[in-house]
């Protein structure tokens, strides 16, 4: 699966069973032109910011950071830096690799469960 599939698996399964939480995507690794790129960055977009924020705080912690990774894959510096600096600031932040383990620190941290549908194909 690419990263774009597991985000998108994840996101679907969190807003179906759980919509009641509060949480956003952010813009990394969409495809855009060079002035969209340009007036994001103008607008505060921040290079290296994980994929999901959920604002919801659990177990002394602010909310919870996922930067979602394929099998494989490998955290930028400015990823890994942003992921520092959010634990730094009392944040469950964490990069995951492959939608096994999005879905094991999503359950793990809201003490709950995600049951995948017998859809498998991406969205």
């Amino acid at each position: 699966m690419t990263e774009h599939q597991i985000q998108s698996k994840l996101v679907k399964l969190v807003s179906d069973q759980y919509p009641e939480l509060l949480y956003c995507a952010t813009v990394g690794g969409a495809r855009m032109s060079i002035n969209q790129a340009r007036q994001i960055k103008r607008q505060g977009y921040r290079k290296g910011i994980p994929d999901l924020i959920f604002y919801e705080p659990r177990e002394g912690y602010n909310g919870l950071c996922i930067e979602v990774k394929k099998k494989g894959g490998q955290p930028s510096p400015h990823q890994r830096a942003w992921i520092a600096d959010l634990q730094q600031r009392g944040y469950q932040a964490l990069i995951c690799k492959g939608l096994e383990s999005c879905i094991e620190a999503f359950e793990t941290y809201f003490n709950l469960e995600l049951s995948q549908t017998l859809d498998e194909s991406p969205s």
